[in-house]
């Protein structure tokens, strides 16, 4: 799908935007850092995700006993690890920048660490608050450190960035689903403390293969140059201004339904709410597994298909597919009293091709902020910072609207919230198109002989 009038714009959007250098001189990318750096995300991901779906879950079972218990409390301990990656993530990419990406990298698992062994020692409300602060520093040091490794190993080549871009979300979703299984059967099999001491083996993986990542120290001119810059002095750039909208909201929809609709799903049964039938952590975990494993697929495919429709259709492509999803799980929601409709499982299958299609969205995003980086090829830490910056104040706001909708109207609330954030997401991705057209046409009309060569990005 293309943009009628723009197909040149649209070929020239495959190309990296270059106004510096890459850091890594235009050098093939290092496989190997690339794939331990992969990997060690999956992993980081299995164990952060795993402590955190237990919380809500856990909340959600003591729901059914104690009414005082409510998708508040939920929202709120949610609310807390967002907060402390929004607050962190300027600062651990900035200083990745600056000291390099690999102390970084392997300081999130320390930070996890620490955080599960709390957890064994006790589970009131303050307690879980500290446990999720301490696993959103973790993501904080690890995620733009990270990317930023990524940008500068991917510089010469846009496709390869595509697929490793696309292969970082998958890692990134299919850890959360991962984890987020292996802890419901945990939980059930060996209870607590056990479950977060056999969680904290995990995080020391994770340490263990971010061990085998490769450091490629930033040239000295640019370590200057990247002192004093951050992920906020980046965000106020025009490009990224125009796209946070459609990030934020997208990042909002996790947020809702990774740390509310699992205390819902727990809770007390609704038998008109389909969602909400009081399921074991066990169902509840497995039906994440399976939505990270759909994401997965989809996000690992699309970063094929990325270069070859193009950015902006990518994102169009994305933000209907969440649409569809938000239609389709309002009719599965809605069979509550007819569980044994034949529907059901085409419903289900219906749910899950949404999900497939809104993995699109993704890496698309991810590629315009790595896009952006190459403008600032100093700054690539800090510039992919903003990438855990949006991410964190998307979800901490999904998240605590989600406790409110989620009191109001149960799952129901959780899916007209999500609709809303759909309908924010395509006004903004629209405009977005339009905004990256005069970018292109401004930067192609500046352009003179004997300039280093800068490519327009695609509308």
């Amino acid at each position: 799908m293309g943009i009628p009038g723009d197909a040149s714009i649209a070929k020239q959007a495959e190309k990296p935007v270059l106004s510096t250098p890459p850091a890594a001189g235009g050098a093939p990318p290092d496989v190997r850092s690339l794939a331990f750096a992969l990997l060690g995300t999956f992993v980081l991901r299995s164990a952060s995700y795993g402590a955190g779906s237990i919380i809500p879950i856990f909340l959600g079972l003591k729901n059914r006993t104690d009414p005082e218990v409510t998708a508040g409390l939920a929202s709120f301990v949610a609310v807390t690890f967002y907060a402390a990656e929004l607050l962190a993530a300027p600062i651990f990419g900035g200083l990745s920048d600056r000291y390099g990406r690999k102390p970084f990298i392997v300081l999130g698992p320390v930070f996890g660490g620490i955080a599960i062994q709390i957890l064994g020692f006790s589970s009131v409300p303050f307690v879980l608050a500290l446990v999720r602060i301490l696993e959103g520093l973790s993501t904080a040091s690890s995620a733009p450190a990270t990317l930023g490794l990524i940008s500068a190993q991917t510089a010469s080549s846009p496709r390869v960035r595509g697929r490793v871009m696309g292969f970082y979300e998958a890692a990134t979703v299919v850890g959360l689903a991962s984890g987020a299984a292996v802890a419901g059967q945990l939980y059930e099999r060996v209870g607590v403390p056990l479950a977060f001491t056999l969680l904290a083996a995990i995080y020391a993986l994770a340490f263990g293969l971010f061990l085998f990542v490769r450091d490629h120290p930033v040239r000295s001119g640019l370590a200057e140059r990247a002192h004093g810059s951050g992920v906020l002095k980046r965000l106020a750039n025009p490009r990224i201004m125009r796209f946070a909208p459609a990030w934020l909201a997208a990042n909002a929809v996790l947020g809702v339904w990774l740390n509310v609709a699992p205390f819902l799903a727990a809770g007390t049964p609704d038998p008109e709410q389909f969602l909400m039938g009081g399921y074991s952590p066990g169902q509840i975990t497995a039906t994440v597994l399976v939505f990270g494993v759909v994401f997965t697929v989809g996000a690992i495919a699309w970063g094929f298909v990325l270069p070859r429709i193009g950015r902006q259709a990518t994102l169009l492509f994305g933000v209907t597919g969440l649409g569809f999803t938000s239609v389709m799980l309002w009719v599965l929601n809605d069979i509550a009293p007819r569980r044994a409709d034949p529907l059901l499982p085409l419903v289900a299958v219906m749910v899950a091709l949404g999900v497939f299609v809104e993995s699109g969205f993704t890496p698309a995003a991810l590629g315009y902020l790595a896009e952006i980086a190459e403008e600032h090829a100093e700054d690539r830490g800090s510039v992919m910072g903003v990438y855990s910056v949006l991410l964190s104040v998307g979800q901490l706001v999904g998240a605590g609207l989600a406790g409110r909708f989620g009191e109001a109207l149960g799952i129901n609330g959780l899916i007209l919230l999500t609709g809303l954030l759909t309908l924010v997401a395509g006004f903004t991705v629209v405009l977005l198109g339009r905004g990256e057209r005069r970018h292109a046409r401004r930067v192609s009309a500046a352009r003179a002989p004997g300039q280093a060569r800068i490519e327009p990005a695609e509308g």
